[in-house]
């Protein structure tokens, strides 16, 4: 058999889905907790803190596509997704929810450290007395999207403190996220084309953006 020459570019884009939904089913088979002012339980944030970090990295390596679909207008210098974002959509309407999932990213991927000062015992279980970020964490973003009393981001109240996010921040990441790659699709479907894709999720044939529901 002769051997035909082809092409192809590194992008794993959907290769994320079924392992997402993989996570997300092991997520949703334990007993949800409750979250409270100090911090959400063990599996909650870490699982969590899961999803979002793979929600977000495929959705990068979606925007990597679009960068290599449409290379002769974006230059060179542009290194991260959201100035890309930005410089070939300049009026994207929900850009600030989208800076909020990147503080997010940043403060699980980078673990933003946090001194805590709480007491525990009696009702509620645990009261939140002080918290206080390390100066050295944070940048121009951050301090753009995060509301410091709350410590809560500015569009989706994301919880900015990494052993406080839960399925309530995750669902708000993949919402945006999910929302986003919908945008690009109805621009040009060769760049993005995530609508139609199916995975596997408790035992059926599913649309991964279907899974939105179910946290």
């Amino acid at each position: 058999m002769a051997r035909t020459k082809d092409d192809l570019v590194s992008i794993l884009g959907s290769s994320y889905f079924q392992p997402i939904a993989d996570l997300i089913d092991r997520w949703l088979a334990l007993r949800r907790p409750k979250s409270n002012a100090v911090q959400s339980a063990y599996f909650e944030h870490g699982f969590a803190a899961s999803v979002v970090l793979l929600l977000v990295a495929m959705f990068e390596s979606y925007v990597v596509r679009v960068r290599y679909i449409q290379r002769a207008g974006v230059p060179t210098g542009l290194r991260n997704a959201l100035d890309v974002l930005t410089h070939l959509y300049p009026r994207l309407r929900h850009r600030k929810a989208l800076v909020d999932v990147y503080v997010l990213r940043d403060a699980i991927f980078h673990n933003h450290l946090w001194e805590i000062e709480y007491s525990w015992g009696g009702s509620p279980s645990m009261m939140l007395h002080a918290a206080v970020k390390h100066p050295a964490f944070g940048d121009k973003k951050y301090s753009a999207r995060v509301n410091p009393n709350t410590r809560r981001t500015k569009a989706l109240g994301l919880s900015i403190v990494p052993t406080r996010v839960d399925r309530r921040d995750a669902k708000r990441v993949f919402q945006t996220v999910w929302k986003t790659l919908l945008f690009l699709e109805s621009k040009n479907r060769n760049q993005c084309y995530v609508s139609h894709i199916h995975i596997r999720f408790r035992g059926q044939t599913v649309l991964f953006g279907d899974l939105i529901d179910y946290l």
